[in-house]
C-alpha cells in the first residue's frame, strides 16, 4: 500500500485543528478578538492608533497570543485522547506525522495573519486617520514572520510535553518567567535582549528592522522553536504509543 503525500496528511491536520471543539473555539476566538480589536482601537484610540500600519498591527495581538494554541493542541489532543493510535497505525512513518501537524501550523498562521491584516484594513477604511494608509509590504511580512514562529513555539512545546495542561502551562508561563526575570535581574538583561523572543519581536512591527534586531530575534527563535521542536521530534518518535 503506498504512502499518503504529505500534501494529504497536512489537509487532514489542518481539518484535525478546525473540528476539534477546542481547537474550533479558538480559531472562532482569535477571529472575534481581531474584531474586537480593530474596533475598540478605532473607538478609543487617538489619530496615530487609527492608522493602517497601527490597525494591522494591533489586530494582530490575538493571533500572536491565542493561535500558538491551536497548535500546541492539535499535537496533545491525540496523545491525550488516545488517537495517535489510529493516527500511526496509518501512518507509521512518525516524522510524516509531525511534518504534516508543522506544516499544517504554518498554514493556519499565514491565513491568520492575512485575516487579521484583511480587519485592519478594513476598519481603516471604516474610521481612519486620513493620510495614514501607508502599509510596507515589508512590515506585513515581518508581522506574518512573527506569527509563524510564535505558532511553531506552540507547536514545538505541545510536541515536547505531548499532554495539553503542562504544554499549555509550559508554553507562557516558562517564556513569561524568562522575560521578567531577565527585565528584574541586572545580570540577565544583556542576554534577555537576545533570548527573549517577547522582547526581540518587537521591532518587526515596524520598518528598519537593524541586522542586530534580526540576529536577536533569530537567536531567540532557536532557543525557543528549533530547541523544543528537535527535543520534541525525537521524543515523538521514541514515545511508547499505548
Amino acid at each position: 500500500m503506498s504512502r499518503p503525500p504529505l500534501v494529504r496528511l497536512t489537509l487532514l491536520e489542518l481539518r484535525k485543528a478546525a473540528d476539534t471543539r477546542a481547537g474550533g473555539w479558538l480559531l472562532a476566538t482569535v477571529g472575534a478578538l481581531t474584531v474586537a480589536v480593530v474596533g475598540v482601537r478605532l473607538a478609543a484610540g487617538g489619530t496615530a492608533a487609527r492608522t493602517l500600519g497601527s490597525l494591522v498591527a494591533d489586530a494582530q495581538l490575538p493571533v500572536s497570543v491565542l493561535l500558538p494554541v491551536v497548535g500546541l493542541l492539535s499535537v496533545t489532543g491525540e496523545w491525550s485522547q488516545r488517537t495517535v493510535l489510529t493516527t500511526f497505525g496509518l501512518v507509521p512513518a512518525r516524522g510524516r506525522v509531525v511534518a504534516a501537524k508543522l506544516l499544517a501550523a504554518s498554514l493556519l498562521a499565514v491565513a491568520a495573519t492575512a485575516v487579521a491584516v484583511a480587519a485592519g484594513a478594513v476598519g481603516f477604511a471604516v474610521g481612519g486617520t486620513a493620510g495614514g494608509g501607508h502599509l510596507s509590504a515589508t512590515v506585513v511580512a515581518q508581522l506574518a514572520l512573527v506569527n509563524w514562529v510564535t505558532m511553531l513555539c506552540g507547536t514545538a512545546f505541545g510536541l515536547l510535553l505531548l499532554h495539553s495542561a503542562p504544554a499549555v502551562v509550559a508554553y507562557y508561563v516558562v517564556p513569561l518567567g524568562w522575560s521578567v526575570a531577565g527585565r528584574l535581574v541586572p545580570a540577565l538583561q544583556s542576554a534577555a535582549r537576545w533570548l527573549d523572543v517577547g522582547q526581540a519581536r518587537v521591532p518587526l512591527v515596524a520598518p528598519g528592522v537593524t541586522g542586530q534586531e534580526w540576529a536577536r530575534f533569530g537567536t531567540s527563535a532557536l532557543l525557543w522553536v528549533a530547541v523544543p521542536a528537535v527535543l520534541g521530534v525525537l521524543r515523538v518518535r521514541r514515545a511508547e504509543v499505548t
